[in-house]
């Protein structure tokens, strides 16, 4: 049976990449489909058209069907991908802002899809993420719905561990936790190499032991301070390069926050991160990958959006549960300080959502 997987934002940096890496992963089988979701006005549908013609022209060999939907009420996909919203700009600099700014269109998405579409899988890309998902969640079946922040950043986390250690990233499993943000957690115990190596394994030893010694918030906070007031001055070979010094799990906060700066997104990390994901639910094997997900207590006792180990197929999500046993005490309190926040984050965006309404 062919797939139809829609993209919703497919006009933006992170939906005509995602488009892009979806036809050039081999994922999709002729006739299989992609539709680029329009905001049902001429110049959204003009721009999805052209992006239509430009990855015809790139990758049609694979001749998978490429079509514009104007609008969300026309769409028909088995996966709906969300990275429509505003992003971070001049003029919506923080979380806060962007997930008040975000709020009605989340609500409306959520309000469409589950008029239209509510057996389909739906991948939250836009952000914050967290936010998406709990509005997504109460419209949807909460196991339908994730979202890819936690594979971005275990991602993130596995590259700059392999880059300390000399290795390829295929050969590093690692996992964050948490938030999509600042509040994420690293989690040094689920760090493992997959091909064993004398050298390597007393590598990793050695950053464990490091990221021990002084508080990973500690760490983060001297690395922001140092990197913002390189990128006032616009030095940023210098940022990249300081980021470079600090250990892996330091690393990942702030790294992401050059790229923004000077691309306003990540494209490609997002939508490769969004790829890994959209693979595991079509080739349904029980690998792991990382997802925000809505908790009803089933993991760490945590009741809300919260990212952590799943696995996927195209019906929803189930909790790896083995992933959590060898978390350290260190790392489950950081674990309970992500949930407090994202928590505290999400009742005050809503709170001011609802106050705008009435």
């Amino acid at each position: 049976m062919a797939i139809s997987i829609a993209i919703l934002g497919a006009s933006g940096s992170v939906g005509t990449a995602l488009g892009a890496h979806l036809l050039r992963s081999g994922l999709l089988e002729p006739q299989d489909r992609i539709q680029l979701v329009g905001h049902g006005n001429p110049k959204s549908d003009a721009r999805l058209l052209a992006t239509r013609i430009d990855l015809l022209d790139a990758f049609d060999d694979s001749r998978v069907e490429v079509e514009v939907v104007p609008q969300i009420a026309d769409l028909d996909a088995d996966i709906v991908v969300i990275a429509s919203g505003v992003g971070i700009s001049p003029q919506c600099t923080n979380r806060r802002d962007m997930g008040a700014m975000n709020l009605d269109l989340f609500c409306e998405i959520a309000e469409q899809c589950a008029a239209l579409v509510p057996d389909s899988l739906f991948i939250v890309v836009s952000n914050p993420v967290e936010l998406a998902v709990q509005i997504l969640c109460e419209k949807l079946d909460r196991k339908r719905v994730v979202g890819m922040g936690a594979q971005q950043d275990s991602l993130r986390f596995a590259r700059a561990i392999a880059k300390d250690l000399g290795v390829s990233r295929h050969q590093v499993r690692a996992t964050v936790l948490g938030e999509h943000g600042l509040g994420m957690v690293p989690i040094w115990s689920s760090v493992e190499l997959t091909t064993p190596q004398k050298e390597a394994d007393a590598a990793l030893e050695t950053l464990r032991k490091t990221s021990e010694q002084i508080d990973l918030r500690e760490r983060v906070a001297f690395l922001q301070r140092s990197v913002v007031a390189l990128l006032e001055k616009e030095k940023i070979a210098e940022a990249y390069e300081a980021t470079r010094q600090a250990l892996p799990d330091a690393r990942i906060f702030i790294e992401p926050f050059i790229t923004t700066h000077c691309m306003r997104s990540t494209p490609n990390a997002t939508a490769n991160a969004t790829l890994h994901i959209i693979a595991a639910a079509l080739v349904d094997d029980h690998r792991r990958i990382h997802g925000q997900v809505m908790l009803e207590g089933e993991c760490f006792g945590i009741h809300g959006a919260f990212g952590i180990p799943i696995e996927l197929d195209r019906r929803g999500w189930i909790q790896r549960s083995i992933e959590i046993l060898s978390i350290s005490p260190l790392e489950n309190a950081m674990i309970e300080d992500s949930a407090r926040s994202i928590r505290r984050f999400l009742d005050e965006v809503t709170a001011k959502g609802q106050t705008a309404i009435l």
